[in-house]
């Protein structure tokens, strides 16, 4: 698909490259976008581009940093894509492409996914040898000890979901506390942790070697283990081997046993710092954002969060619901399944186009089931769940979600009582949303 791009960002990539280029820009990804330049010889680069709309615009985590992420990897030559150029004021970053594949891309045979499993969790292992003084990390707070950085994070996070135009989450208040009263090891070193590795976020070769760790926005100071969370949360979005496979290979890296509460908490986190993005991007949505994927995957997370939550406090899983019959207008709904799914999409030959047609088909199999379960159902029913835990009605959703959140925010509520509102919450949505998320939908993370 030819790239949409201002003229003065399209000058400047070809004044590094000394040569004319063409964009064309790659379907997924989250808080950037990305662009693959090609120059007439046929050379290949990436050009990543904050465009001011993705989840964590605005934020703390700016390409800037993550521009000094990468060059400071680069010093110790570390597993990170080359940087060719920068310009902070557009925002850009031009870098090397690295040939291979990722795991959203291809579906490989269990030897393979093995071999790529212990692999890139030998490079994980790795980053966190490093002396974070002497990376010289630019944009990074002083944080020795996994308790100040921790506490960092945490109020890095509370300032991003702080702002009232962001869409607020009970789970997310409750998370929040839940993670400053329980952080593990408080005097261990913090390291430099990625914080979002995993399937999609690194690239492997036919051989089953990792060539490159990628997308570096997130990554800050924190506990190790944050890591092999980030690994096992990935995986909520395609299939990546066990969790009992990749704490067998931690443990062979680092010749250390995984404590499995420590573990447990850097699920938590993971899962609160990603929710968190993900609301500040449906707070304000753009046209450029990938929103199908945004917003199943931000329910994957929220079901995956709730379901950490229960464990921690000794709660098994609510059954499932069912959804009522289809209505009188469900022919409409399958019409228009039908002609995305079954003409439009399969006629589509440009990848862009593509997948931006199949989160049609997504978003339309959302809208039918919200139909068929009911909108104004939906919410009466969440209020009446907040309601009986507050000993209050509310006239709108909102408010009862408003007063949901200020509860967890006061911390002056039964753990197990909050987390079953969740959950009762939680199981109606994940129903309305599930045959949206497909296979999705259906993963689970096992500790």
């Amino acid at each position: 698909m030819a790239a949409d791009v201002p003229v003065e960002l399209l000058q400047w990539v070809r004044s590094q490259l000394g040569t004319q280029v063409a964009l064309a820009l790659l379907p997924g990804g989250g808080s950037r976008i990305s662009y693959v330049a090609s120059t007439p010889e046929g050379a290949r680069y990436l050009l990543r581009v904050d465009s001011g709309s993705g989840p964590l615009s605005g934020t703390q985590f700016t390409i800037e940093r993550e521009f000094n992420v990468i060059s400071a990897l680069q010093r110790v030559h570390y597993l990170a894509p080359r940087i060719i150029g920068f310009d902070a004021r557009q925002r850009a970053m031009l870098m090397e492409f690295v040939e291979g594949s990722t795991s959203y891309e291809v579906r490989v045979e269990p030897l393979q996914q093995r071999r790529i499993q212990e692999d890139l969790m030998r490079h994980v292992v790795r980053l966190h040898s490093f002396r974070v003084p002497e990376l010289a990390l630019q944009g990074f707070e002083q944080a020795a000890t996994v308790q100040e950085a921790v506490m960092h994070d945490l109020a890095r996070l509370r300032s991003m979901y702080g702002p009232p135009q962001i869409r607020k989450e009970p789970e997310i208040d409750f998370a929040l506390g839940w993670l400053e009263r329980n952080i593990p090891e408080p005097a261990l070193p913090a390291r430099l942790v990625h914080g979002d590795v995993g399937p999609g976020n690194f690239i492997f070769g036919p051989d089953g070697r990792v060539r490159a760790i990628i997308d570096w926005e997130v990554a800050h100071l924190g506990h190790p283990l944050e890591d092999l969370a980030a690994i096992l949360c990935r995986a909520l979005g395609v299939p990546f081997g066990t969790a009992a496979e990749h704490i067998a290979n931690w443990e062979a890296a680092t010749a250390t046993r995984v404590d499995r509460d420590t573990l447990a908490f850097g699920v938590i986190l993971v899962l609160t710092r990603w929710y968190i993005g993900l609301n500040l991007a449906v707070s304000r949505p753009a046209v450029s954002q990938n929103v199908p994927v945004l917003l199943t995957y931000r329910q994957s997370v929220a079901d995956a969060l709730i379901r950490a939550l229960a464990q921690r406090h000794g709660m098994t899983d609510l059954p499932p619901l069912a959804l009522p019959a289809p209505g009188a207008d469900a022919f409409v709904h399958e019409y228009v399944l039908h002609t995305l799914g079954h003409l439009v999409v399969p006629a589509l030959a440009d990848p862009y186009a593509r997948d931006r047609a199949q989160g049609l088909v997504k978003l339309s199999e959302y809208l039918r089931d919200l139909a068929r379960y009911g909108a104004e159902r939906l919410d009466r029913e969440d209020s009446e769940d907040v309601g009986r835990l507050t000993q209050s009605s509310f006239a709108t959703a909102g408010a009862a979600r408003a007063a949901a959140c200020e509860l967890a925010h006061s911390g002056d509520t039964d753990a197990r009582a909050f987390i079953g509102l969740l959950q009762r919450i939680n199981r109606r949505r994940h129903l309305v949303w599930s045959a949206a998320m497909g296979e999705m939908g259906e993963r689970r993370l096992a500790l």
